[in-house]
């Protein structure tokens, strides 16, 4: 990811929209605002729609929930896992409390409960050519209607601009009408860091939601180790899961 261009994006909001200071920085592969971890997959306009449909009665009686994403050789798969699940508890109204799962070299399969009975199953693969595009998908079942995020039977990332010059083909995907030249990955962190700068998002919230799905995370690759699934207690506190307001405006 691009810093200085990502922090260029967020200045830009700043100025046209209105929030307070602050730069995205970059820990471990993760981007944060000072101490608060961004979670740009809540802030996907896909991911966007499908937390609407759960609340406007689109969907009725959320049963199932299931996941699967791919990303290159060398990617962190268990980072990758910790974005599913988060988003899992996300879509799903509720923290993860149960997780097993079965994991083989650079991928991990697993199957989770969250408090509200919904049922959780996440692929992960990080097995992809280095530089190839990742890919993932998220599908909700409910009583009443499916969503899915991506075109059915689809798994080829579709790109809105294509130019053909003396060196070929060059493709992009523009998926914001601010922030261009960025790359999927770039807008999303960017857009999340808006939020907590313009107090739409919580940072209590988004630190807690985090802290829980990289435990979540941690304990799926523990129940690997020990073939036996992991109990997560479900503590009282803060709404992770809610919802924000998604307008860039004040």
């Amino acid at each position: 990811m691009n810093l200085k261009k990502m922090n260029k994006g967020l200045d830009f909001l700043r100025d046209k929209y209105g929030a307070a200071k602050g730069e995205i920085t970059l820990k471990g592969g993760h981007c944060f605002i000072g101490a608060t971890p961004l979670l740009p997959g809540r802030m996907e306009r896909k991911i966007v729609e499908l937390k609407k449909m759960t609340e406007n009665g689109t969907l009725e009686g959320v049963s199932t929930l299931r996941f699967a994403a791919f990303a290159p050789k060398g990617t962190d798969i268990e980072a990758m896992l910790a974005k599913e699940l988060d988003l899992a508890a996300y879509l799903g109204a509720s923290d993860v409390v149960r997780v097993m799962a079965v994991k083989g070299g650079a991928a991990i399969n697993v199957l989770a409960k969250l408090a509200n009975d919904v049922n959780v199953s996440v692929e992960i693969g990080a097995a992809l050519p280095k530089g190839a595009s990742g890919y993932d998908r998220h599908e909700i079942i409910a009583k009443r209607g499916v969503a899915c995020d991506q075109t059915v039977d689809t798994h080829t990332k579709h790109e809105s601009i294509r130019c053909w010059g003396a060196d070929g083909m060059a493709e992009y995907t523009d998926v914001d009408t601010e922030l261009f030249g960025m790359t999927y990955e770039e807008v999303w962190n960017v857009r999340a860091a808006f939020a907590l700068l313009q107090k739409r998002a919580d940072s209590r919230v988004w630190k807690a939601a985090w802290a829980k799905a990289a435990k979540a995370a941690a304990l799926a690759f523990a129940a690997d180790a020990s073939k036996a699934a992991k109990t997560i207690a479900v503590k009282k506190g803060l709404d992770t899961n809610q919802s924000i307001k998604v307008s860039e405006v004040r």
